[in-house]
C-alpha cells in the first residue's frame, strides 16, 4: 500500500508539471518560459531519482538524505502548483473568464506555498504538548493522579534544528514535571552515529521521578542501513543501547520492570518492533506476532502499561490480556493531518486502522503519538512535534 501511494504521489507531481509545460508550451508569450521550466524540472527529476537510487544502493551517505527531502518537498509543490495552474487556465479559457481562472489559480498556489513553507519550518519545530487523563478501577489507590511524558519518533539524524531542537524538547519534558518519562522508539533516523557526544550529553538531561524507559522502533534496528559492511544491524543496536543506557535510560526489549510505591505496583512493558513488520512496516495488523514473553514475571491483576513502536500490535496485546495502557508511534500521522472540530483526516487512515490519538477498547487505551521528527519528508503539515502528558486516574 505505501508503494502504492508513493507510486501516485509521483504520478500525480510528474502530471501536474507536464500539464504545467503543456500549457505554456501552447501560448507564444509564454514558450521560452516554458522551455525553461520544462528543463528545470526536468533536471530536477533526474537529480531526484539518481539520489534515490544511489541512496537505495548505499552508495551516497545518510546526510544526502537531507538533499533527497528538499527535492522531494520542491517536486510535491511544482507538481501541485502546475495542476493547479493547468486546471485553472485550462477551465478558465473554456468558459470564457480566462483572466478570472489564471487569478483563482494563482490564488491557490500562493496558499499552497505558504502552507508547505510553515511545514517546513515553523510546523517542524514548534512543540507542543497535549494532555490526556486514563481512568480505570484498575489504577493502584498510590498511582492515582501517576504522570506519564510519552515522545516517540525524534529521527535526531534528521532533526530540524539540530541540538536546539533536542534541547527544547528536554526543556519541555522537565517543564511537565512527569512522574515517568517514555520514549516510543526511532530515536534515530539511520544508525547510531547520530547520537554523537552532543545529542547524548542534551538527552541525558532528561528528569522523573522515576527515570526514563525506551522501547525501539523500525529505525532504531538499522533497517534502512545500507553499509552493514563496516558497522553490522546487531552492532548498530548494540551501540544505540549502549548510547541511551550511558544517558540513564532503561531500555526494555521485550522485558518488563516494576514500579512500586508504597504497597501497589505499577509493571511497565517494553516491545521490540517486532520481526514480522520489517518487511511491512505499515501493514494493518501484525501477524503471526505473540507478545506474551515480554510479560514474564507480571502480576496479571496489576495495572499494566505496555510501550510498542508500532501500534499495528495492540489486537495481539489485547489478546494476552495486558496493556491497561498501550502508547505507540511509528505513524507520525505521515507528517500530513486535516482537522475541523474533532474531526481529522490522514493519508495514514489509507494504511492504518489506528493512526493517531486515542482508541478505547474492552476498558484499555492505546494512545499513538504524532512523534517530534520527520522521516523522509521534512515537512509537517496539521501534525507539529508532540509530547503526550497522560494521568492515570483511580476510578472508585
Amino acid at each position: 500500500m505505501i508503494l502504492a501511494c508513493t507510486i501516485l504521489f509521483l504520478v500525480a507531481a510528474a502530471g501536474g508539471e507536464y500539464a504545467l509545460w503543456r500549457l505554456m508550451a501552447a501560448s507564444p508569450r509564454s514558450r521560452r518560459w516554458g522551455r525553461a521550466y520544462g528543463w528545470t524540472m526536468l533536471a530536477v527529476w533526474v537529480l531526484f531519482l539518481g539520489m534515490g537510487v544511489a541512496m537505495k544502493c548505499g552508495w551516497l551517505a545518510a546526510e544526502a538524505l537531507r538533499g533527497f527531502g528538499i527535492l522531494l518537498v520542491f517536486s510535491l509543490f511544482c507538481g501541485l502548483a502546475g495542476l493547479l495552474l493547468a486546471l485553472g487556465w485550462g477551465v478558465g479559457r473554456r468558459a470564457g473568464h480566462a483572466t478570472a481562472g489564471r487569478v483563482v489559480a494563482g490564488v491557490l498556489v500562493v496558499v499552497v506555498a505558504v502552507v508547505m513553507l510553515c511545514g517546513t519550518t515553523r510546523g517542524r519545530t514548534r512543540l507542543r504538548v497535549e494532555r490526556e487523563t486514563v481512568a480505570s478501577g484498575r489504577v493502584p489507590e498510590a498511582f492515582d493522579g501517576y504522570r506519564i511524558a510519552f515522545f516517540s519518533d525524534v529521527h535526531t539524524g534528521f532533526l530540524a534544528g539540530g541540538d536546539r531542537q533536542l534541547e527544547r524538547l528536554v526543556a519541555q519534558l522537565n517543564g511537565v514535571q512527569a512522574d515517568l518519562v517514555v520514549c516510543g522508539g526511532d530515536l534515530v533516523n539511520t544508525d547510531y552515529r547520530e547520537l554523537d557526544s552532543g545529542a547524548v550529553a542534551i538527552l541525558s538531561g532528561i528528569r522523573a521521578r522515576d527515570g526514563v524507559v525506551s522501547v525501539l522502533g523500525n529505525h532504531d534496528l538499522g533497517i534502512y542501513m545500507r553499509d552493514t559492511l563496516a558497522v553490522s544491524r546487531e552492532e548498530n543496536i548494540r551501540r544505540i543501547v549502549a548510547a541511551e543506557r550511558a544517558m540513564g535510560w532503561r531500555v526494555l526489549r521485550d522485558s518488563s520492570l516494576l514500579i512500586v510505591r508504597g504497597g501497589d505496583t505499577l509493571s511497565v512493558t517494553g516491545l521490540d518492533y517486532p520481526d514480522e513488520l520489517h518487511d511491512r512496516s505499515h501493514g494493518r495488523v501484525c501477524e503471526p506476532f505473540d507478545p506474551s514473553p515480554a510479560y514474564r514475571g507480571v502480576p496479571a491483576q496489576g495495572y499494566n502499561l505496555t510501550v510498542s513502536h508500532a501500534p499495528q500490535v495492540w489486537d495481539r496485546i489485547l489478546e494476552v490480556g495486558r496493556g491497561d495502557l498501550t502508547l505507540s508511534g511509528h505513524v507520525h500521522s505521515m507528517q500530513f493531518k486535516v482537522r475541523v472540530g474533532r474531526w481529522r483526516w490522514s493519508p495514514a487512515a489509507w494504511l492504518y486502522d489506528r493512526w493517531s490519538g486515542r482508541y478505547d477498547e474492552a476498558g484499555r487505551v492505546l494512545y499513538i503519538t504524532d512523534g517530534i521528527g520527520c522521516a523522509l519528508l521534512p515537512m509537517r503539515v496539521g501534525t507539529r512535534p508532540e509530547i503526550t502528558v497522560l494521568e492515570l486516574k483511580r476510578k472508585p
